[in-house]
């Protein structure tokens, strides 16, 4: 028998407890419970993984396209339609924001090498601590406290914003134009990240974001 196996990566969990978050996991489940469960918590945190099968958006697969988690999708996709409809506040982080784009109704690119996207190393081959390339932040978003206006991060994927779900805002590019931030018009706080500050210590202040806003009162 083969049993599968969910988790959550150390890295995230350091930095959420560093923040003085209790931290729940949410393995696959049946929607009423997942429902119960969500209206208890103050904020989700949707973590990168793998690719997001574009049956979701629309599109048949090609050939680059890595692997794909049904159970998966569908468990953050409902996370995440929650979290923006109910005014809980939500971090997407790499994979994470893809599913919140996808969620609200927008579309990404399955591989940006072979979509036009060859400019810049969005999957870096260094070690997590090196940057991999810079960001120009975009009009006002919860990062304008965070970082200067051009700013590095590290770089771990393929897949990427395509077409932005309706009310998503981007709010940081990569010099190739890849959205790497978005931020949701008129919600609390529901931010997606492309990269992966739970693997930079000097970047965890995305992560006090997410627990200062869950400690407001959600509508």
């Amino acid at each position: 028998m083969r049993y599968k196996i969910w988790g959550l990566l150390d890295p995230y969990l350091k930095a959420l407890e560093a923040q003085g978050a209790g931290v729940v996991l949410l393995p696959p489940q049946l929607e009423p419970r997942l429902l119960e469960i969500l209206k208890r918590l103050d904020g989700v945190l949707l973590p990168g993984g793998v690719d997001v099968d574009p049956a979701r958006f629309g599109e048949e697969p090609i050939p680059e396209l890595g692997e794909v988690s049904l159970e998966r999708d569908a468990l953050e996709l409902f996370i995440a339609r929650y979290a923006a409809e109910h005014g809980l506040p939500a971090l997407g982080i790499c994979r994470g924001i893809q599913v919140m784009n996808v969620a609200l109704g927008g579309s990404l690119y399955q591989d940006l090498p072979t979509q036009g996207f060859g400019a810049v190393q969005h999957a870096q081959k260094s070690e997590p601590g090196v940057l991999a390339h810079s960001l120009e932040q975009i009009g006002e978003s919860p990062l304008k406290g965070l970082f200067e206006p051009r700013f590095r991060v590290n770089s771990y994927h393929h897949q990427a914003l395509k077409d932005l779900a309706p009310g998503l805002r981007s709010v940081a590019a990569a010099p190739d134009g890849v959205v790497e931030a978005v931020y949701l018009e008129g919600h609390p706080f529901f931010l997606g990240v492309q990269w992966h500050p739970e693997l930079l210590p000097q970047q965890w202040g995305i992560f006090r974001l997410l627990v200062e806003a869950a400690g407001q009162p959600v509508g």
